[in-house]
């Protein structure tokens, strides 16, 4: 009988290590960039756009630009550079072919 009992408090406590490993090394969610945590810089003549975003996470995110054709062809679409963190993305369209439709924060 002491055996059994002894087995059931030994599966126990290997049960409840492994569930406090787990929850140890759990990680919680990168939290995303919010665009209103940015200030956007525009300059229409040339199709640019510049986001300034604070990040106080290390996660990851660009400015994604969609850019409209002036011939109807179906748009295409211009990354920034990828920022971890706070800093600057910056992105632009072909200002001889198109003209900015969209723009979004991407986040990784």
């Amino acid at each position: 009988m002491f055996s059994v009992i002894r087995a059931r408090a030994g599966a126990a406590a290997v049960a409840i290590g492994a569930m406090s490993v787990l929850a140890m090394t759990a990680q919680p969610a990168q939290a995303a960039v919010n665009p209103a945590n940015c200030r956007f810089s525009y300059n229409l003549s040339i199709g640019r756009v510049a986001a300034d975003c604070w990040n106080s996470t290390g996660s990851g995110w660009y400015l994604q630009l969609t850019c409209d054709r002036f011939s109807g062809r179906p748009p295409y679409y211009v990354r920034g550079s990828i920022i971890y963190g706070s800093g600057v993305s910056a992105a632009q369209c072909d200002a001889h072919i198109s003209e900015i439709g969209d723009l979004v924060i991407v986040n990784l």
